[in-house]
């Protein structure tokens, strides 16, 4: 694990997944903004309910290889060092994040249900706007 100060970080954000047609993989995106960002040091920001199952995410020799994860802790999800393979470089960011991840908001869209007290409101207004996760 890495410990190192977040005050100096640049932050860009992408839209390259939305665009891409068919299904999405993380090591897709990561060779996209690595070749449009020669020489940058990549990290991929996620909770650590989705990290717990990067093991099993494509290509993922290769993934690690490319990136470095800043994992977001979630409530219920606290990582344990020895869980995750010494190949994986990452950092741990405690932010006392809400009981609610995206796996929850996505499930509750495809299986028809009422996600409004998931997200805020202005969230679920965008959401269903642009149709994500199969919301009408």
């Amino acid at each position: 694990m890495t410990v190192r100060s977040l005050q100096a970080v640049n932050v860009e954000v992408s839209d390259c997944e939305a665009k891409r047609e068919g299904p999405s993989y993380a090591i897709d995106t990561v060779r996209e903004i690595a070749r449009d960002n020669p020489g940058a040091t990549l990290t991929w920001v996620i909770g650590s309910d989705a990290f717990a199952t990067i093991e099993t995410w494509k290509d993922f020799d290769k993934l690690v290889s490319l990136i470095e994860f800043l994992v977001i802790v979630r409530p219920g999800n606290a990582i344990q060092h020895s869980d995750v393979s010494e190949k994986v470089k990452f950092s741990i960011l405690e932010i006392g994040a809400l009981e609610i991840s995206s796996t929850q908001v996505r499930t509750a869209i495809e299986q028809g249900h009422d996600f409004s007290s998931l997200v805020p409101a202005k969230v679920a207004e965008y959401i269903k706007e642009k149709g994500l996760y199969g919301a009408a």
